[in-house]
Parts: C-alpha cells; sequence; structure tokens
C-alpha cells in the first residue's frame, strides 16, 4: 500500500509541476488571441459574466498527465492510450466549435453522441486484453462473470456514460475538478492494491493534473476545463472502472456524477411527458444556484458529497 502511495505521489507531483508551470501560458496565449468559452443564453444569468474565460484547460491537464506517465515506466496499454487521445481529439472539436467558431452549443449532440459510442466501441474492442469479464458487487464481495458479448456492451454502455456524466458535471468553477480527483484517488488506490501499476499510475497522474487545475479553475475561474478535458477524463473514469471489475462502485465513486445525470434525465422526461420541470434548472447544481446558494457553496458541498461516496465505496471493497 506505501508503495502505491510513493508511486502515485510521484506520478502526481511531476503533473502538477508541468500543470503549474502550462497553465499561465495558456491562459494568457488565449486571452491574447481573444479565445475564450462562449456561455449559452439558456444557462443561469448569474453565469453570462463568464463569457469568454479561456477554456479547453483539459488539453493542460491531459499534457500534463501523459507526459508524467511517459517519463517513468510502465506505461499503460496503447489501447488505453489511443481511446483517450480519441476522445480528447472530439472534446477539442467540440471546444474548437464554441470558442473560435462562437457556437455555445458545439456539434449536435446526436452526432457527437455517435462518434462517443464509436470510440467506445473500439476502445472495448482494441483493448478487450485489459479488461476483466467479472464484475464485484459491492458490500458483498460476490462475483459476476458476463460473457465477452455482454461484457463488451456492458463497457461501451460505462464508458459513454462516464464521458457524459463528468461533462454533465462540469458546469461550476471547481465543481468537476474536486469530484474528480476524488474519484481517480479510488480507483487509483484500489488499481494500484490490485497490482496494476500503469492504470494506478494513470490515474494519480491525472490526480495532479487536476491539482494544478483547480489553482486556476477554483472560484473565480481563470481557465475552464472545456469539452477538451471532461470527455477523456470521464472515460478514463470509465476505462479505470472496467479494468479494476468494480465498476459496479461507480454509482458511489461517482456519487456527484450519478446524480447530476439523472437530475437531467428526469428533468427532460418529466418535461416531455407532463409538460413540467421537477427542477428550476437541470443538472441539479444549477437548481441549488437559482435557489439562491452561492456558486463556491453549492461545488463545496457538492465535494463534500462526492467524498461521501467516496469513503463508501472503500467500505464495499472490504465487505
Amino acid at each position: 500500500m506505501l508503495e502505491v502511495l510513493q508511486e502515485g505521489g510521484l506520478r502526481a507531483f511531476l503533473a502538477w509541476s508541468l500543470g503549474m508551470f502550462l497553465f499561465p501560458w495558456f491562459i494568457r496565449w488565449q486571452k491574447a488571441k481573444s479565445l475564450g468559452q462562449k456561455i449559452k443564453k439558456e444557462g443561469p444569468a448569474m453565469h453570462l459574466h463568464k463569457e469568454n474565460t479561456p477554456s479547453m484547460g483539459g488539453i493542460i491537464v491531459a499534457l500534463a498527465a501523459f507526459v508524467s506517465v511517459f517519463l517513468r515506466p510502465p506505461v499503460p496499454h496503447f489501447p488505453v492510450v489511443l481511446a483517450l487521445l480519441g476522445f480528447l481529439l472530439l472534446g477539442f472539436l467540440d471546444d474548437y466549435w464554441k470558442s473560435v467558431l462562437h457556437r455555445p452549443w458545439g456539434w449536435k449532440a446526436r452526432y457527437r453522441f455517435l462518434v462517443e459510442v464509436s470510440l467506445a466501441c473500439g476502445a472495448m474492442w482494441w483493448g478487450k486484453g485489459v479488461f476483466p469479464h467479472t464484475l464485484i458487487v459491492p458490500f458483498t464481495g460476490r462475483v459476476l462473470t458476463l460473457s465477452p458479448e455482454i461484457f463488451f456492451l456492458y463497457g461501451v454502455f460505462i464508458l459513454t456514460a462516464t464521458c457524459n456524466a463528468f461533462n454533465i458535471t462540469d458546469g461550476l468553477d471547481g465543481l468537476a475538478g474536486g469530484c474528480g480527483i476524488l474519484t481517480l484517488l479510488f480507483f487509483g488506490v484500489l488499481l494500484g492494491c490490485l497490482g496494476q501499476v500503469a492504470l494506478s499510475s494513470l490515474s494519480f497522474a491525472f490526480v495532479g493534473a487536476f491539482l494544478a487545475f483547480l489553482w486556476f479553475n477554483s472560484w473565480p475561474a481563470r481557465i475552464f476545463l472545456g469539452d477538451s478535458g471532461s470527455l477523456p477524463v470521464g472515460a478514463l473514469i470509465g476505462f479505470l472502472a472496467l479494468a479494476s471489475g468494480y465498476s459496479l462502485f461507480l454509482p458511489l465513486a461517482g456519487l456527484v456524477f450519478v446524480v447530476d445525470t439523472l437530475s437531467v434525465i428526469l428533468q427532460v422526461m418529466s418535461f416531455k411527458l407532463f409538460g413540467r420541470r421537477v427542477f428550476l434548472m437541470s443538472p441539479l447544481h444549477h437548481h441549488f444556484e437559482l435557489r439562491g446558494m452561492k456558486e463556491a457553496q453549492v461545488t463545496a458541498r457538492f465535494v463534500l458529497v462526492q467524498a461521501l461516496g467516496i469513503i463508501l465505496a472503500f467500505v464495499g471493497v472490504g465487505r
């Protein structure tokens, strides 16, 4: 356990150091080029002042993490890295539409979803040797074994769901980063204890890169993560969960991601079926903002909820 934390801490420190060096330059460069996030007019009015804040911070997060990983062996399996780069490219194209072409909604959702599913299928096919076809049931220790075909479909669902859930949560300063660090720490420690050192190191490297990102993303944010970060990091969480065999722990280890996503689904279903909204606005974090809670307060409380989920996940592993 101590060796896992020592190696992970080193990866995290390297990624943090590189991120702290690169982020100020990246922010200045975007400001000089007049690039920045375009705020959707349908969002909360109190967010309109964030218009033109530099975005695409996920590029630096991924760069810092990958450099940290490749500086010291072992490196992650090539299919995992290739798939993450695919999600990063998809997110970058979406950010390009928003920041450069000034289209706040980016790609049409159905087109992006099709690409996400295609990337997930490719990742499951090329990385089939990485994932065990077993699922550990929380709090019971019971092991479920899936056939290759069922596990393939299950994995595609998990990867698509996690990348979109993380993207949905990325709506407040410091929220996605704070919650993401906790989830990545959970799977980093878990994979290290399971002997999967390469994936554990990758997880810790992203923890360090996110710590650097939060330095500049905490309220009031100087840079946003963008889809360049939310899509690959969400997919990474799915990869780590599938590779560990503990993907059924995602509702606990990613509690805020699940709750935020469910709030969107419930809102859409309620409006389409009954013509009524359940929340003032979805995702759920915007609902609390519109009820008068300060942005920093919502972020802090949601991160605390995520921490509670992580504690329950560790308890579930030990049972």
